[in-house]
């Protein structure tokens, strides 16, 4: 049975959070190639029912009878980020997490290309166009969330990892004159 291609559609803004939307993420398995991929954080207040009802449907028609809800998948396309430490900048937001072997389309607010990975890092602002598609491997069942473009809506304060100022973490130290070879004699 070949996948079944849900309606594509734009998610809602949220945080963005390990894109690798201008080179392929490694991949986990040995010798399998890595993909394009993104995870976004929609708030809880606003509204992904479309979304849910475009992945119900695929996954009904895919799979039928066997399909019992979202939330029961191995792999979920949509993850509840209260599931995360209070402390997580994940908490409170669903999680999305699309994928694509095909570099997407990258953009900002006014649809000008980025081509500059250091402009989209985790925690600016972006939503995400995707289309859901079912999936059947010898190890399981499910449906995904396939990328096709990233658009920057605005920038935000970064997730961990974004350095440290010296002077922040450093106390001026004074330095001494350098000793001349003749010095020594």
């Amino acid at each position: 049975m070949g996948s079944v291609f849900g309606e594509k559609m734009t998610t809602p803004t949220g945080r963005v959070s390990f894109p690798y939307v201008f080179e392929k993420a490694k991949s986990l398995e040995a010798g399998k190639e890595g993909k394009y991929e993104i995870t976004i954080y929609i708030p809880k207040s606003e509204d992904i029912s479309a979304l849910r009802k475009n992945l119900e449907k695929v996954a009904r028609e895919a799979f039928g009878a066997k399909f019992v809800s979202l939330e029961k998948l191995k792999h979920p396309p949509i993850k509840d980020g209260d599931d995360k430490d209070p402390s997580d900048p994940a908490y409170g937001h669903w999680i999305i997490r699309a994928k694509s072997a095909k570099r997407p389309v990258v953009v900002d607010a006014s649809r000008t290309p980025i081509e500059s990975k250091d402009a989209l890092y985790g925690g600016c602002y972006g939503r995400i166009n995707i289309t859901p598609a079912s999936y059947q491997i010898p190890t399981g069942w499910g449906v995904t969330l396939y990328l096709n473009a990233v658009q920057k809506v605005k920038d935000g304060e970064r997730f961990g990892g974004g350095g440290v100022s010296a002077e922040e973490v450093f106390e001026a130290l004074a330095v001494e004159e350098p000793v001349s070879i003749e010095d020594n004699f």
